[in-house]
Formats: structure tokens, sequence, C-alpha cells
């Protein structure tokens, strides 16, 4: 039996690799974000330095009226007044000339004079006296004083749920939801091909062939396994960059803040896969059973629609899932068969499924999982050779 559960597995996934569809599909979406990140980093690179700074060819003036600069500018500083540099400009005795009122306090302004010629977009940079007010304000206090101006320190956000215990809320999702984004991906990906693996030989008349060498359900589990692989395969290919664009803007505030949340918790982690797993069997074994009721793939795509609606219905009621005191509608989508796989992937994100609510959803899961393909085998071996429209059999005559 495992024997030729293997062969038929080997076959589709042989059969599937040399097919450069597959591969095109695996690889366009990679290709699609790599390419969205190396024009944004070139064209961000490029901007880096659009302004230019002071250098030591630059002359530059200053009036400080209000008094605000120290001994330290005094290189920059003038005796005239405002009409006096800008006149300065005019006369290219000076690049920059930058005039500070008395009333600086009040007005909160600084008036910045100097030559720009036609387009030049580039020109210099008024902001530079920003920096030499602040280099200049970083002189006169101390460091703690500097580093509460400038903020330049960290705030550890530390968050307790009402019995006084440590609620790293965001740390405890990121996994659920990943595994969740990943079922998801599983679904856009693969829920056709899991149509057509049952579908393809019967609208090519071939299945009562194939059925005097293989069982029909050595080659149904067959099938389901090739397209859990390539699904597999798939997913690598399309979550290796995404994962390598993470750890290369590990530096980023965001990016930083949600990997150092993260927490790992392996029995919540050991459940969570269990039920993408069960989900996803649950799903194959759904689509392949309505798959070995119809001829066609026209057909099959029509009935699959339903159950696949059925299955992302949780995401139209989000926001009840996010509540901490789950309505009645949550608790029905948590235990019907087709929508449970997400309601409960959303509760554990949300914090919202206790451990006993998790284990009874699993097991109806994975009891349903089954079921579906237990029915898949049993519907292909009656409609193996039932060629019409859509007139399924479900008992022998």
């Amino acid at each position: 039996m495992n024997n030729m559960i293997g062969k038929v597995a080997k076959f589709e996934i042989v059969r599937q690799l040399k097919k450069p569809a597959f591969w095109a599909a695996a690889i366009l979406i990679p290709l699609f974000i790599g390419g969205i990140y190396f024009i944004s980093f070139v064209f961000g690179s490029e901007d880096v330095n659009m302004n230019p700074t002071l250098d030591e060819n630059t002359k530059m003036a200053i009036t400080d009226e209000a008094g605000i600069l120290g001994p330290e500018m005094g290189q920059y500083i003038i005796n005239g007044d405002k009409e006096y540099g800008i006149q300065m400009v005019k006369n290219g005795e000076a690049d920059l000339y930058f005039y500070i009122p008395a009333d600086f306090v009040e007005s909160k302004k600084v008036d910045f004079y100097h030559i720009s010629e036609g387009l030049d977009l580039f020109n210099y940079d008024g902001n530079i006296i920003k920096g030499i007010l602040a280099q200049n304000a970083a002189m006169k206090v101390a460091p703690v004083d500097v580093i509460s101006l400038m903020g330049d320190f960290e705030v550890v956000d530390n968050k307790l749920a009402a019995d006084g215990e440590d609620a790293n809320a965001l740390g405890k999702a990121v996994i659920p939801i990943a595994i969740l984004v990943v079922f998801f991906m599983f679904i856009a990906l693969f829920g056709n091909r899991f149509l057509m693996a049952t579908v393809e030989e019967k609208e090519n008349r071939i299945s009562e062939m194939i059925l005097t060498a293989v069982s029909s359900k050595h080659l149904i589990i067959g099938k389901i396994i090739a397209m859990l692989v390539l699904g597999v395969i798939q997913i690598v290919v399309l979550v290796v960059p995404i994962l390598i664009l993470v750890f290369l803007n590990r530096d980023n505030a965001m990016v930083s803040m949600i990997l150092n949340s993260i927490e790992i918790d392996p029995v919540a982690i050991t459940m969570n896969l269990i039920l993408f797993v069960a989900s996803v069997f649950l799903y194959a074994g759904t689509c392949v059973f309505v798959g070995s009721l119809v001829s066609t793939a026209r057909d099959a795509s029509s009935f699959i629609g339903p159950a696949i609606i059925a299955m992302v219905f949780p995401m139209y009621f989000m926001q009840l899932f996010m509540l901490s005191e789950p309505g009645a509608i949550v608790y029905f989508l948590t235990y019907f068969p087709l929508s449970a796989p997400i309601a409960l992937m959303l509760r554990s994100s949300f914090g919202t499924l206790g451990t006993v609510e998790f284990t009874i959803g699993l097991i109806e899961v994975t009891i349903c999982a089954v079921i579906a393909i237990r029915l898949a085998v049993i519907t292909f071996q009656k409609n193996a050779i039932n060629f019409e429209s859509f007139r399924p059999k479900f008992l022998k005559k």
C-alpha cells in the first residue's frame, strides 16, 4: 500500500516539477517583491545626499541678534545687520546667510538667503542652521539633558494583563499569524490544483485505465501527498525571499520591535502547526471530493466556490474575533467544520482561545479531514468512469 502511494506521489511531483508553469508561478511573486525592493533601494540611495551639506569651501555668515550662539561659532557670526548680510550674499562674500532675529523665541523663525540660479532644485539646504543650533545647544547642557532633548533613548513597553502577568500580545500572535498567512497562501496557490488532481484524468477519459493498475485509495492519497509536497516547495520559494528581506531590515525600528517581541511557546507552536496540517488536509480532501463528483474542471470550479467562501468566512467578522469575549457568531464559526481552521487560527492569534477549546477544535478539524478524504476516495471510485455533466454516483446499483 505505502509503495503504491509513494509511486503515485513521486509521479505527480516529478510531472509538476517538469512544467515551466509551476516554476513560473513559484518565482513570479518573489521576483516581483525583489524587484520592488531593488528599485526602492536604488532610488533611496540616490536620494540620500540630494541636499549638499556645509563643507570647508562654503562661505557662511550669521547675524545672531538673539544671542543664541556661543563663541565656538564666532567664525560665522558677523556684526552687521540683516541688510549687511544680504549684501554679502549679493557681492559673493557669503554663499549662505542666516538671520536670527531678536524675537527668535517668540517668532521661531530664521531667515535664510543664498543665490539660486535657473532650475537648480537641489541647492543649499536651509536646515543647516538647525544642525548648528542643535549642536550649539548640546554644548550648553549636561549629557543627560542632551539625551532628553534629542530623544535618544529607548522606551521599553511592558504590557500587563488584568491579573498582573506579562501580556505580550504581539509576541504571542506573531507565529500564529504567520501560520495563518501561510495557510492563506496555500489556498491561493494550490486551490485549483487539488481540483485538477482528480478531474484531469476523468476529463481526459483515462481514469478507468489508471484504476486497472492503482486502486482509487492509493491514487487519491498519493495525489494529495504530491500536491502537499508541491505546495510546501512553492511556499518555501516564496517565504525565503521574505525572510531574507526581514533579515536585511532587522535594524528597522518596526521590524526590530516585532522580532524582539516574539514569544516562543513550544506547546502553542506545536498545536498551531498540527492545526495547519489538519486544515490543509481538510481543504485538500474537500477539493478532491468535489473534483471526484464532477466530470470537468469547469463544473468543479463552480461547486468548490461555496466551500472556499465558507472556509474564509471568518475573515468577514475580523472585528468580532478581536473582542476579548467571543460572541455567538465567533463560536459558531469556530466549530463549523469548513470555517473552523481559520477561526481557530484567528482566535489563537488574538489570544481568545483556551487550551480546551483549541484541543476540541483541533480534534474536530482532524476528524473532518479524514472524513473528507475518505469521501473523496469513495466518490472517485464510484464516478471514475462517469463522464456526464453532473450526475454523481454514491452507491453501486
